[in-house]
């Protein structure tokens, strides 16, 4: 008896009285395999829609269950991932990837005829699975009330979750059997790699059974693989990752031969819903590739990182599914409990263009869907950009006709354009599209190893690697397009490049290259272009800087094609290397000048203004020559929106910087130098930030002068942090029994008394007290140095003067 069936009764009536419902149930439980058969079984709902993270567990899900039914998968029980949909009007338990319940909803947003919805291993969090749960919540709350959702995980975030979407959550037991844990450290961590074939031998030494191993890519399995031709010959090695043809998959999953043992090299594809027959051994290299996404290049490269500790858990759980069982974790127990407790969710560190599009189409901005964690301005700056670049939004942000095509073709939004616009250009450009197709082919089998890409082009076309060929099958059968064995007409695969990657046009620089995105790129080592311009279509490495993949570009071929890329203006600025000014005329693509020579326009005053302010936004206020009042009136007007923020508006030297078109720019029409610009006394224009009545209630409240008992009006010192200061000589305040008060007494006036040589004598905020106390001090040793200006006994009750005794 499987676990979760003890827990069933009570999921069915949780599922019956609440729209969601969160099951947290470990590997073995039972939750993806006996649990939606059973509940389509029983009847509790009409038709139920399982999500499951990857097509390799989806796959495998569906013909077990099937095969519990006896029958074919797209009876009862139907199947849809990419390239393969087995569905029937027969069908009540559809098995689904994350993209394809996201198509599901977009086509159809009421899920007609569908009443449950289960998200399986939603603790993997991609954005792919946001987005549609997203959706979903949003179909129930607005459309279906009678739609119900699933979440489901051995390793849930349980208490942020519960109160998240305010649900319950059912709790099951698992299935596994006992798993014994060994820590294996090691000295070096930069050559972990090194350490798992010893240590694969070493497990197989010490125990039975099938070893599955955790790796993080394809690169570090076919390296393993290498190291391990000299086993016993009753051990077979196996490779099992994402990419792989159902044939090669199906036989890593398949159990040993009798009498063999096996050693199955994995990805984390084999970390959840999948069960490999014989398996009690798994060595888990606490490694994963990963997407990282830069912000600064729009890059989003698969970096490794080390796994969390939920994952962990998954991973060790396939040990136990069949029987007691080991796993050996590479490093110490302190390392592995210093992970953190969940990876990082994918909407968080990739880019969320094909997000923000979705959402698009959905009729939404990013900001209202339901997502547990949102993604940051930057990352929604950025996709609004690359999604303009790619004309999939118009320069109002709206979702346009060729943005919507490119949702429902099923491939990277980049791809897709690309596609989509091969497909419309081929009439005028013969051959462009079937070279698409071979790019596309080329870039997601990802065994590129030419950095110039009509030479790796060329090279599969004459001997093409497996992945390429399956790739390059699906997309012939999906498009419909028959090949040829004609040589490949790589003369527009700039353009190609270009209407996917169009942010990656590049520039030479020196010794690296300008993105037109604004970022920098270097040429990777072994990189024999010299061409003033690039297409780049692979990019990655430390910063995410280095060029990969990319072909030669004449950027002004492009203007008939991406002519939105474009944009002629007309620059004015002051150049400070040459100290004069620049006015030219250029054609820009994104950050990339293409052309510049001197303007034909005439230079107005409204242009030079800006050259202006552009120079005072990069030096401040450090541009002007020094202005005391000016400088002092700035801190007054801080101070005044400090205390007082009711009654003045908030003003910042950086604020003031930011906004200097607003208050500045008018002031500076008419200035034709830089030691005009210098010169310029900007007191009266920083003063106009406040109206007239804020103007007055300043000098009261903060005032430049305070008139003195003697009929001086001294300048008060202002500062940001601290007290003000008002440095005047002792005799002048004399009859003055306490401290002035500034800002209705929200500012502390601190008092410099000086001698009648002005050397300072005293600081004082209590001047009452000084008299009663120290002031005896000070008269004594003043009366011998300066015997002819007065000194009185009690000096709180003397007249003031700012003249020596004789002339009082």
């Amino acid at each position: 008896m499987l676990p979760v069936q003890n827990i069933y009764q009570q999921l069915v009536t949780t599922l019956q009285s609440n729209p969601i419902t969160l099951l947290q149930a470990p590997p073995g439980a039972g939750k993806s395999t006996w649990l939606p058969l059973q509940l389509m079984r029983d009847g509790h709902f009409k038709r139920i829609v399982m999500l499951e993270p990857r097509r390799l567990a989806a796959r495998n899900i569906a013909n077990y269950l099937a095969q519990c039914q006896n029958e074919n998968v797209g009876q009862s029980v139907g199947l849809r991932v990419r390239g393969e949909s087995k569905v029937s009007s027969n069908t009540r338990l559809e098995i689904v990837t994350e993209g394809m319940l996201t198509r599901m909803l977009q086509n159809d947003p009421e899920l007609s005829d569908i009443d449950l919805l289960i998200f399986d291993e939603f603790h993997e969090r991609s954005i792919a699975a946001d987005t549609s749960l997203a959706f979903a919540l949003e179909t129930q709350s607005a459309l279906r009330d009678d739609l119900t959702i699933l979440l489901m995980s051995a390793t849930l975030d349980t208490e942020r979750y519960t109160q998240f979407f305010d649900c319950p959550v059912i709790q099951s037991s698992g299935r596994s059997y006992p798993i014994d844990e060994v820590y294996i450290p090691i000295k070096d961590e930069s050559r972990w790699l090194d350490a798992i074939a010893p240590l694969i031998k070493q497990a197989l030494n010490e125990q039975s059974g099938s070893a599955l191993v955790f790796l993080p890519g394809q690169f570090e399995i076919v390296g393993v693989q290498q190291a391990l031709n000299d086993l016993p010959s009753n051990c077979l090695v196996a490779i099992l990752f994402g990419e792989q043809d159902k044939a090669n998959q199906q036989a890593a999953i398949a159990p040993a031969p009798e009498g063999m043992r096996k050693v199955v090299l994995t990805t984390n594809v084999a970390e959840t819903s999948l069960t490999i027959e014989g398996i009690r051994i798994v060595i888990d290299s606490g490694k994963r590739r990963a997407a990282s996404y830069n912000l600064k290049t729009g890059v989003t490269e698969l970096t490794t990182q080390s796994i969390s500790r939920s994952s962990a858990v998954q991973r060790a759980g396939r040990a136990g599914r069949i029987e007691s069982g080991v796993v050996y974790r590479l490093g110490s127990k302190q390392t592995f409990e210093r992970r953190n407790s969940h990876d990082n969710p994918e909407i968080l560190t990739s880019d969320i263009s094909q997000l923000m599009l979705e959402a698009k189409q959905w009729g939404a901005n990013i900001s209202e869907l339901t997502l547990l964690d949102t993604p940051t301005a930057q990352q929604c700056t950025q996709a609004m950009s690359l999604l303009t670049m790619l004309e999939a939004i118009d320069g109002k942000g709206k979702l346009t006709k060729l943005g919507s095509n490119m949702l429902g073709f099923g491939a990277d939004i980049r791809l897709a354009h690309m596609l989509l616009k091969a497909q419309a250009l081929e009439a005028e450009l013969p051959g462009i599209y079937r070279l698409a197709l071979y790019l596309v082919a080329l870039l997601e089998s990802r065994i590129n190893s030419a950095n110039e890409l009509s030479l790796a082009l060329h090279s599969q076309q004459q001997r093409p690697h497996p992945v390429f060929k399956q790739q390059l099958k699906y997309w012939q059968s999906r498009l419909k397009v028959t090949d040829s064995n004609s040589e490949l007409n790589t003369e527009y695969l700039g353009l190609l490049v270009a209407l996917a990657y169009p942010d990656r046009i590049a520039k030479k620089r020196g010794n690296g290259y300008l993105l037109a995105n604004g970022a920098g790129a270097d040429l990777n080592t072994d990189f024999w272009h010299n061409d003033d311009y690039l297409a780049i279509a692979s990019m990655g490495g430390h910063k995410g800087t280095r060029i990969f993949a990319a072909t030669a570009l004449s950027p002004f071929e492009l203007q008939d094609y991406l002519p939105h890329l474009f944009t002629t203006l007309t620059r004015c600025e002051f150049d400070e290397k040459t100290a004069r000014f620049i006015h030219q005329d250029e054609v820009k693509l994104g950050a990339i000048t293409l052309t510049s020579q001197p303007s034909k326009q005439k230079l107005d005053k409204t242009e030079r203004a800006k050259a202006w302010l552009n120079l005072f936004t990069k030096q401040g206020f450090a541009l002007f020559n020094e202005q005391p009042d000016a400088q002092q009136l700035l801190i007054r007007m801080s101070l005044a929106s400090q205390f007082m923020p009711d009654t003045f508006p908030a003003i910042s030297e950086q604020q003031l910087i930011e906004t200097a078109d607003d208050w500045l720019g008018v002031y500076l029409q008419d200035i034709k130098t830089l030691e005009q610009l210098k010169k310029f006394n900007y007191f009266e224009a920083l003063q106009n930030c406040f109206d007239w009545p804020q103007q007055t209630a300043l000098k009261a409240l903060l005032p430049l002068r305070l008139t003195v008992p003697s009929g001086s009006n001294i300048k008060i010192n202002y500062q940001l942090d601290g007290p003000a200061k008002l440095s005047v000589r002792m005799q002048e305040v004399y009859g003055l029994t306490s401290t002035p008060m500034l800002a209705n007494g929200n500012l502390p006036l601190l008092m410099e008394l000086l001698s009648p040589g002005k050397r300072s004598l005293q600081l004082t905020q209590d001047l009452a007290h000084f008299w009663a106390s120290s002031y005896r001090d000070v008269q004594k040793e003043m009366k011998g140095r300066y015997p002819k200006h007065f000194w009185p006994d009690d000096p709180a009750n003397s007249v003031a003067t700012n003249r020596v005794k004789s002339k009082m």
